[in-house]
């Protein structure tokens, strides 16, 4: 089985085009297509449905995509496994990351990891979590970083979760809001004052979009918990956006601690802990039976030290957090 042939079908079926696969692989669509008449022609049955307006995958192609998503995998965990051995072998990690924190953390850590594996080549993709697991699961993705609450890796039992650190989300108000003059200046290594969300209740707020992780397993239950329903005035996927609005005085926000350490905006806004305490984890996380190579492992411990050393900051800061 041509090992190029799987990746072409596989590419086709994402785009459910022959001209827009094409593109991507950097073919010629007659090209494409005439080798994927041939495969048909070779298995003796179709893969696509195709006509002037439509290009559909049949049965048959569901089960050849699905089992040359697995293949590639395999092939793509054996080459790694192999560079564990043999430094000269270009193999490729496949690495989902979270808009903001996925990018940091990497980046913060990769500097030292290609020092020590310099022939292997990372594959970075951008995608929120709900995609990233169904990527993991379908083999696209060799690892993933995620944003989880505690209870999140419960439900997902063929996926292994690696916590790497715990953050706590803080509340930002407005300079010109009146609680505002009780808080302490974030980033200067004193406990944050703590403050309870009802007080807010009336506030208009921006938040991390409706569908993301933070919204929907953190920010809304916590609303919801204590029957608050808030004026939601705008949502973004940009944490440092958010910052910049609240900095202008225009709403309040809910932000994960790294975050607002992390933003330019952030001593425009007064910082505080909530009363609720809320937490999420960022994590790694791989298919179960997804045979770690040890390029792997050494990325993970190496963002294991990244993330104890940020979360003796956010103690600094919010003595107490992790639950």
């Amino acid at each position: 089985m041509d090992i190029k042939m799987l990746d072409y079908v596989v590419m086709i079926a994402k785009c459910e085009s022959i001209s827009k696969a094409a593109e991507k692989l950097y073919l010629t669509q007659s090209g494409l297509n005439q080798q994927l008449l041939k495969l048909e022609r070779n298995l003796g049955i179709k893969l696509f449905e195709r006509d002037h307006h439509h290009f559909r995958i049949t049965d048959a192609g569901k089960i050849y995509v699905r089992n040359a998503m697995e293949i590639l995998r395999i092939q793509r965990n054996t080459l790694m496994q192999l560079s564990d051995l043999k430094n000269n072998i270009h193999a490729e990690i496949s690495i989902g990351l979270t808009h903001e924190h996925g990018i940091d953390l990497f980046t913060a850590v990769y500097p030292i990891f290609r020092h020590h594996y310099p022939y292997l080549r990372c594959k970075l993709a951008e995608h929120i979590v709900r995609d990233q697991y169904q990527l993991i699961e379908e083999g696209e993705l060799d690892i993933g970083i995620v944003l989880t609450n505690i209870n999140t890796a419960k439900c997902f039992l063929d996926l292994v979760f690696h916590e790497v650190y715990q953050e706590d989300l803080l509340l930002g108000i407005p300079m010109t809001h009146p609680m505002a003059k009780n808080a302490v200046p974030i980033g200067t290594a004193q406990p944050l004052r703590v403050t309870d969300i009802h007080l807010f209740k009336d506030e208009p707020f921006s938040l991390i979009f409706e569908d993301s992780t933070m919204r929907k397993e953190v920010i809304d239950p916590m609303f919801e918990e204590n029957q608050l329903h808030p004026i939601i005035m705008l949502e973004t996927a940009i944490n440092t956006a958010l910052t910049q609005i609240v900095g202008k005085g225009l709403s309040c926000t809910i932000l994960p601690h790294s975050r607002v350490l992390s933003s330019p905006y952030r001593d425009d806004c007064a910082w505080f802990r909530l009363l609720d305490n809320p937490v999420w984890s960022v994590s790694i996380v791989h298919r179960k039976d997804y045979k770690l190579s040890k390029s792997i492992y050494d990325l993970i411990r190496l963002m294991d030290q990244y993330g104890q050393k940020l979360e003796k900051i956010f103690l600094t800061e919010s003595p107490g957090y992790l639950k």
